[in-house]
C-alpha cells in the first residue's frame, strides 16, 4: 500500500479549507502515516482494527469497524445508485461482481482504504475534531484506494474508462 505522507496531507487538507491546527492535533495524537503502516502490515479488516486499537487505546474497535459499515453501506448504496447501458469489457474480479460478488469483490479491494479512513474518522472525533474526519475521511480513504490499486496493477493493463462502480 502506497501511502500518503503528512505534507500530502497538509496540502489536501488547505484544498478542502480543513483547520490546519486541528490536523496538527491529530497528527500529535495519533498519526495518518502510523496509522497506514499498521493497516498495510495487517490482512484483514479486523486485524488492522484490533492492531489500530492496541497502538491508539482511545481508539474503540467497535466504533472503528462501526465507521467502516458506514462506509460500506454507503458504497452499496452508490452502487445501487449506479446504472449504464453502457458494455465494459470485464475483468475475472469485475465479472465476479456482476455475477453475485457485487460489493463483496470491491470491498476485497478496498478495505485497506476504507479503514485508513475509519480511523482517521473515529480518531478526529475522539480529539473533538469530528468536521476535521468527515473532511479528511473520505479523501484519505479514495487515496489509499487508489493507490493499492495502482500498485496491484501491471503498467501495461487494459483499463476501463467506465464510469461504474
Amino acid at each position: 500500500m502506497e501511502m500518503i505522507d503528512k505534507n500530502d496531507l497538509h496540502e489536501l487538507a488547505i484544498e478542502k479549507g480543513v483547520d490546519t491546527q486541528a490536523l496538527a492535533d491529530f497528527e500529535t495524537q495519533y498519526g495518518v502515516e502510523e496509522i497506514q503502516k499498521i493497516v498495510a502490515s495487517c490482512d484483514t479488516m479486523e486485524e488492522a482494527c484490533q492492531k489500530l486499537c492496541e497502538k491508539f487505546p482511545s481508539l474503540k474497535y467497535e466504533d472503528l469497524k462501526k465507521q467502516f459499515d458506514e462506509y460500506v453501506a454507503k458504497a452499496q448504496e452508490n452502487d445501487g445508485d449506479s446504472e449504464s447501458e453502457e458494455i465494459v469489457d470485464l475483468d475475472e474480479d469485475d465479472l465476479e461482481a456482476v455475477a453475485g460478488g457485487g460489493i463483496g469483490s470491491w470491498l476485497k479491494k478496498n478495505w485497506a482504504g476504507l479503514v485508513v479512513g475509519a480511523a482517521v474518522a473515529v480518531g478526529c472525533t475522539a480529539i473533538g475534531q469530528p468536521l476535521l474526519g468527515m473532511t479528511m475521511a473520505p479523501t484519505l480513504t479514495s487515496v489509499v484506494n487508489q493507490q493499492v490499486q495502482k500498485k496491484e496493477t501491471p503498467a501495461d493493463a487494459k483499463t476501463d474508462n467506465s464510469h461504474n462502480f
